[in-house]
């Protein structure tokens, strides 16, 4: 079993009425709600940091002509073979 802490949050009133009845709706308990939202929120930060270094390998190295060509023509066979012309 995972070790847990607890822990106290204060959320305005609106916030709170739709998270329980979306957590009720689904049959979740709240810190089941709390915990799927922490791990979504933390993947998509992670997301967010690989798509900034893709983008900054990129911008420090972009693709030359030659290479962009190779990429097209690989495309267009790959999607011939599976008759996606």
């Amino acid at each position: 079993m995972r070790k847990t802490s607890k822990i106290a949050i204060s959320l305005p009133k609106e916030d709170f009425d739709k998270i329980e009845k979306l957590r009720k709706k689904r049959g979740l308990e709240r810190s089941a709600l709390v915990d799927k939202a922490i791990r979504f929120w933390l993947a998509h930060l992670e997301q967010e940091e690989l798509v900034r270094r893709y983008e900054e390998g990129y911008r420090k190295k972009p693709e030359s002509i030659p290479e962009i060509k190779a990429i097209e023509k690989a495309t267009a066979e790959a999607f011939e073979e599976e008759g996606l012309q």
